[in-house]
């Protein structure tokens, strides 16, 4: 995994901000970027303590760096030390993404741009779809905002903790006047897919970590009920590259993807923001290739 970049004194600095950020794929991801785009760009790993983070933003500005990316824990605590925050990215209340810019620091949402644009790289649309997400935390609010932008039919969030859902589902139908259902694991959720569906199939959006390397073994939903309704499942994580949750939805005759290329194209989004460029779709699909191949 290591990069081909070759450092002179016009080299841009970019990077990874977060807590731990030993496991990333980023680096790799941007290192082939530079190289196939000849953008001189050095993209390093940085993991910081919280109380580090209002410097290390100052840091980079002072160091004429191009932007960071900004993952676990730190994507809704990064917004306060930003001076603007994107529409989209207020609405999710995560940034994965900043950038400096003559006007001081822009906070951006990729993970929203960067799932649409995998499904659609995967021939997946929710439009008029059926549409569950598995899952509260911080990567179901990008993935919902998706949900509701691309029209889905019905939206139904499932949770172990029924108020973070409700939260979050308000929060969306506020903004956008979509109806979305709550309902807990422990609940009759079965009956309420039929009743609501219409007798459809559901795409499943997996968005807790569950089933994440080491513990390949979870998942969030153990019902083999729930799977017969499923049509296609998306798993937000992609190591392991085929997770339970994936395997069950497969088992139960479904299409499956994960979330590998959300990962890319989030980060081909950042970059394109960076550099002010567009990344093509052949630059894109040799991205895509080569991280197949580390998994």
């Amino acid at each position: 995994m290591q990069n081909h970049v070759n450092i002179d004194t016009k080299t841009r600095l970019a990077g990874l901000i977060g807590h731990p950020v030993g496991h990333s794929l980023s680096p790799f991801l941007h290192g082939r970027l530079c190289e196939l785009t000849g953008i001189n760009m050095a993209y390093l790993a940085f993991d910081s303590l919280p109380e580090n983070l209002p410097f290390i933003i100052k840091g980079g500005m002072a160091m004429n760096a191009v932007g960071f990316n900004v993952t676990v824990p730190y994507k809704k605590d990064i917004m306060s030390y930003l001076d603007s925050v994107d529409q989209d990215a207020s609405l999710i209340g995560a940034v994965n993404t900043v950038k400096y810019t003559e006007a001081g620091t822009v906070g951006f949402n990729t993970d929203m741009p960067g799932l649409l644009k995998a499904l659609d790289n995967e021939g997946i649309s929710l439009k008029d779809a059926n549409v569950v997400l598995i899952g509260a935390g911080g990567v179901a609010n990008a993935v919902l905002y998706v949900a509701v932008k691309s029209e889905a039919s019905n939206i139904m969030i499932l949770n172990r903790t029924g108020s973070k859902a409700r939260e979050l589902a308000e929060r969306f139908e506020k903004a956008h006047g979509s109806k979305i259902t709550v309902h807990q694991y422990d609940e009759d959720f079965l009956s309420a897919m039929d009743r609501i569906g219409g007798g459809k199939k559901w795409i499943a959006l997996q968005c807790t970590s569950l089933g994440m390397f080491p513990e390949v073994s979870k998942t969030a939903i153990d019902d083999d009920a729930f799977y017969e309704r499923v049509s296609c499942g998306v798993d937000m994580i992609f190591n392991p590259s085929e997770t339970e949750f994936m395997k069950r939805v497969k088992a139960a005759g479904g299409k499956t993807m994960n979330g590998l290329k959300m990962l890319i194209f989030q980060g081909i989004r950042s970059f394109e923001i960076w550099n002010d460029v567009t990344v093509s779709d052949e630059t894109a699909a040799l991205i895509i290739e080569k991280m197949q191949g580390l998994l």
